[in-house]
């Protein structure tokens, strides 16, 4: 625990928002199927824990026969991917299974504000963190089996060890807004706003491999594992939205994600999925710092 923020590191102002929603919100209190969504939860987690680790690709066992071999690119070091024919590629869609799957980020039990993306990204950066720097590849197994509760920076990509890695800055950017203005409001320091978000915050990917452009529309339809990510959201999120205790900010992928509306389910349209900003302007990004107990400028 965050001993510089009150409950789970939200203060008390987080405390009086959740206790006036449960007590004024229009929308009536939803009875969860709490069978259900701690089977889907352990399901999704007990599915990646399957992942084989000591192979050459990382392809979860359910999917590899859905996976045709023409769609993966497997490189096992930043030289091998630089020195093939399809690094500098423009127009890459392949999946790039010699990365580990990232199905998530961060603790899915402990965390209030859920991000929804459509799958991760690619960097050679990605391939040299994973391949020469021990430190940065354990804790993405450790978030990939969700065995990071006791991590200090459970989203890896807000850990300040890792702000060499494109993921710090893509997530860094995102989120600095949130950042600062905990900072500020808690008076710590930016270092700790950022462990505050990383203790609280947690991104799904609706496909779990790695891709510099997304292609491969049609294997969202037969990949096991998008289906068990889909029931999750559906199954153990949605309920849990409906009910004030979590946030949900689709942002990219929004067609695929089919979720309801809710004040507590924040879905990008239009313009929003492109630049999918979560700065204090954005929907998203107000929803997270109303989540988060931020109080806002004219408060």
């Amino acid at each position: 625990m965050d001993r510089e923020f009150a409950v789970r590191g939200l203060g008390p102002r987080s405390r009086d928002i959740h206790a006036r929603l449960n007590c004024w919100t229009q929308n009536p209190i939803v009875k969860s199927d709490t069978n259900t969504m701690t089977h889907n939860y352990h399901r999704l987690i007990e599915l990646w824990r399957k992942c084989p680790l000591d192979q050459s690709s990382f392809i979860l066992p359910e999917d590899k026969a859905k996976i045709p071999e023409e769609v993966v690119s497997t490189f096992h070091s930043l030289d091998e991917y630089t020195s093939s024919s399809t690094f500098g590629q423009r127009d890459d869609t392949s999946l790039h299974v010699g990365l580990l799957p990232v199905p998530y980020v961060g603790n899915l039990q402990n965390a209030s504000v859920f991000i929804l993306m459509l799958n991760p990204g690619l960097s050679p950066g990605d391939y040299f963190a994973e391949y020469e720097v021990t430190q940065f590849r354990e804790a993405h197994i450790r978030n990939l089996l969700q065995e990071n509760t006791n991590d200090e920076f459970p989203f890896l990509f807000l850990d300040p060890r890792f702000a060499w890695h494109p993921g710090f800055e893509y997530w860094q950017r995102k989120l600095d807004d949130i950042a600062q203005a905990l900072a500020d409001q808690e008076r710590v320091s930016y270092q700790k706003a950022l462990r505050h978000l990383a203790q609280n915050v947690a991104c799904l990917e609706l496909m779990p491999y790695h891709s510099k452009s997304f292609g491969a529309g049609q294997l969202l339809k037969q990949l096991p594992s998008v289906k068990a990510m889909r029931e999750y959201v559906t199954d153990v999120l949605s309920p849990k939205a409906k009910n004030n205790e979590v946030t949900i900010v689709a942002t990219r992928g929004v067609q695929y994600w089919d979720l309801s509306q809710h004040e507590n389910i924040v879905v990008f349209r239009g313009h929003e999925p492109r630049a999918a900003h979560l700065n204090l302007k954005s929907r998203g990004g107000k929803a997270i710092a109303n989540q988060l107990g931020l109080k806002s400028k004219t408060e």
